[in-house]
């Protein structure tokens, strides 16, 4: 019975202590598309690199999806139809110093009106933004795996899509490799 009781406690403890220290990073990306079918990508500067993507929010304790999506909007001077889930992906990235697991929520939305304009008080310095089309932005994108995603929901647009998706360096490389092809998670009617 002390022995028992010992285990338990001990796995208890493990599992809080695994609990603390395995936290997902939970990233919401806005596919947003003009009336001619061309997505909105921003080309950012942060942490040393400037990169092409699309729009999007880290989720944090203190916002709601929803608003935080149309406050992304707003601060980019537009407004939008509703944002519609299109994908929830699972990535795990792993590098020499550490290995994380991340959540990608991918949304779709249409412009309306309103003239584009960069963000200001971000963490990062938007300079520049440009309506592409989905071959273009598959060029422009500059990380691997977000256009594995981008593509998934561009192309199946009745479709909420799952998947996951590890990114890690091989030969001072960055490598992507689909661990669970992607699959429908619903259909919209």
């Amino acid at each position: 019975m002390k022995k028992l009781l010992i285990v338990l406690v001990f796995t208890v403890f493990q599992s809080n202590v695994a609990q603390e220290n395995n936290t997902v990073s939970v990233f919401h990306r806005l596919l947003i598309y003009n009336s001619d079918n061309q997505i909105m990508l921003v080309k950012i500067k942060g942490k040393g690199a400037e990169v092409w993507v699309t729009p999007g929010i880290y989720q944090d304790s203190n916002q709601f999806i929803k608003k935080g999506l149309d406050d992304l909007v707003k601060t980019y001077g537009i407004e939008t139809s509703s944002p519609e889930l299109k994908g929830v992906f699972s990535v795990q990235y792993e590098n020499d110093e550490k290995k994380e697991m991340w959540l990608r929520n991918y949304y779709t939305c249409k412009y309306i009106k309103g003239d584009i304009h960069f963000p200001k008080n971000q963490p990062f310095t938007v300079s520049e933004i440009k309506w592409v089309s989905l071959e273009k932005s598959l060029e422009m994108l500059s990380h691997e795996f977000v256009k594995l995603m981008l593509e998934q929901t561009h192309n199946n647009p009745n479709l909420v899509s799952g998947g996951s998706i590890s990114v890690f360096k091989e030969n001072h490389k960055v490598k992507v490799k689909i661990e669970e092809e992607f699959y429908p998670l619903f259909h919209k009617n």
